[in-house]
């Protein structure tokens, strides 16, 4: 039970962080919307520039509007003409001058948001931010509520939510009711609490585990379980299991390698790498990420990227709205839809422009039946899809010619073996010219000297990333790269990057 109980409030607090995040920023953009403004003016260019000034501070704000007095007809919103007039349905809360709308569908795309209204302004949150910053947990369920019984705002898991339970302000409580442990966080600061359920099942089976353990069966039996222990501690401890726990935390976490347009020399993105620090240890990706496969378990690691993307980058591209961020998915991400479903609900939730984001898959997942025409959907809704690590698959050129593909990303080793002589240089500058031939724009990878990147230029690819451009580092870091290149006299891309060389400890081969 004590086990349960950690597990709970560990849970509950993760989430009202979250929550409460949130919260502030919606009361924070209500209070900058709520100017006054001539009725005149209500919804002229300048009050909706107003507001999309506002919207664009926040990053899990999906759109701002007005509403016209005591009909609750949305007048005007950021979201654009196509909303005017949208009828919000009467409030599921009330509580002093602000109502709360769940299950509002002002767009026609049909994406669902919760809005919040105060006099004039309307907020609107997309409801799919909840699948962004809750965790996947099996056969558990977490959300957050508004205290005294009001309704709930975010919610995933194996059951809806059956128990109104409260707590103290600002404290925790566990709450057990026979179907199972109820864990519950409030927030000192904002309406809202957190909670857990964890179903009696699991609860008894790490009760009678760690019973087991400790009773005298016996030295046969003694035997059994220390064996039965030895094996439960490995694979505890073991990469899935750990992996497992650290995508609910802080210790997995993203960072992100400057693309440049070699033939302007300007930071044009940057793509997402998933990194994991195990104690003091940085775990590499290609020794996690193949165990992931492996063990069923890359389903929620790409959500947690585009969960950990969607709350790193959505404030930066917001202003920097002709960059990009490329995200990596699997094979399996793609053929299974869960590719779609989360680009889908991060567009929806981020408000961005599709040409924000592109997607990464492998090249030799394009031996996959039905690949194709997830591409085709994806690039629908006008994301870029690039072919990561060409060069280093299988797929032959009959395939590669008929993939719906915008770039291919040319595998680091092509990019090296370029600058040498013989049959692997010529292999390199054979695939450049392929490339060229088929009208795929092309991303060098691993580019490591200013030769290489004029190489790579000569023959034709317009994109680049590597330690000569950036290492991989947090989007701020990123940001002040983008404004000390602005404020450079010299090329925005220069030999001055080449000392970011000599003092990595080791390569971004592995990403």
């Amino acid at each position: 039970m004590q086990q349960a109980k950690g597990r709970a409030e560990e849970l509950s607090a993760s989430v009202l962080r979250r929550v409460e995040v949130i919260a502030v920023q919606i009361d924070d953009a209500i209070a900058a919307a709520s100017v006054e403004v001539d009725p005149a003016k209500i919804c002229d260019a300048n009050d909706i520039a107003l507001m999309s000034a506002v919207q664009s501070r926040y990053s899990y704000i999906g759109a701002i509007g007005r509403v016209a007095p005591g009909d609750n007809h949305v007048r005007c919103s950021t979201f654009g003409p196509g909303t005017n007039g949208y009828l919000l349905e009467p409030p599921d809360h009330v509580k002093g001058s602000r109502e709360l709308h769940l299950g509002a569908k002002p767009t026609r795309d049909g994406h669902e948001y919760f809005a919040v209204l105060q006099g004039n302004v309307v907020v609107f949150v997309h409801s799919g931010v909840a699948s962004l910053f809750l965790p996947t947990l099996l056969d558990m369920s977490l959300g957050a509520r508004i205290k005294d019984g009001g309704p709930v705002v975010f919610f995933r898991g194996a059951s809806a939510p059956n128990s109104q339970k409260e707590t103290e302000r600002g404290a925790f409580s566990l709450f057990f009711d026979g179907a199972g442990v109820r864990g519950v966080s409030a927030s000192e600061n904002t309406d809202y609490l957190a909670f857990v359920d964890i179903p009696s099942a699991r609860v008894q089976a790490s009760i009678y585990d760690a019973a087991a353990f400790f009773l005298p069966w016996g030295a046969l039996l003694g035997l059994s379980l220390s064996i039965l222990l030895f094996y439960s501690l490995r694979t505890f401890t073991s990469i899935p299991a750990a992996l497992r726990r650290a995508l609910q935390t802080d210790r997995v976490y993203m960072e992100y390698q400057p693309i440049v347009d070699l033939r302007s020399g300007q930071y044009v993105g940057a793509e997402a790498l998933i990194r994991w620090k195990r104690g003091s240890t940085l775990v590499p990706p290609d020794r996690f990420i193949g165990v992931a496969e492996r063990a069923g378990l890359m389903p929620l690691v790409t959500r947690r990227v585009v969960q950990l993307v969607a709350r790193d980058t959505a404030l930066f591209l917001r202003t920097h709205l002709d960059m990009h961020i490329s995200i990596n998915f699997s094979a399996l991400d793609l053929t299974s839809g869960l590719a779609l479903k989360l680009l889908t609900e991060l567009l929806g939730v981020t408000g961005l422009p599709a040409t924000c984001f592109w997607l990464e898959v492998t090249e030799t997942s394009l031996a996959d039946e039905g690949l194709d025409a997830r591409i085709s959907q994806i690039r629908t809704l006008g994301i870029r899809v690039a072919i990561d690590d060409f060069g280093t698959g299988y797929a032959n050129l009959d395939v590669l010619a008929c993939t719906k593909a915008d770039l291919l990303k040319i595998d680091q080793r092509f990019v090296h073996a370029a600058v040498g002589h013989g049959q692997a240089s010529e292999v390199s500058l054979a695939i450049f010219a392929l490339a060229k031939k088929i009208s795929f724009e092309m991303v060098g990878e691993g580019v490591e000297t200013q030769l290489q990147a004029e190489i790579l230029l000569k023959n034709g690819v317009q994109f680049a990333q590597g330690w000569l451009f950036g290492k991989p580092s947090s989007i701020a870091a990123f940001d002040k790269l983008i404004e000390k290149s602005k404020k450079s006299v010299r090329p925005k891309i220069s030999r001055a990057n080449l000392s970011l060389t000599n003092d990595r400890n080791g390569s971004d081969r592995a990403k």
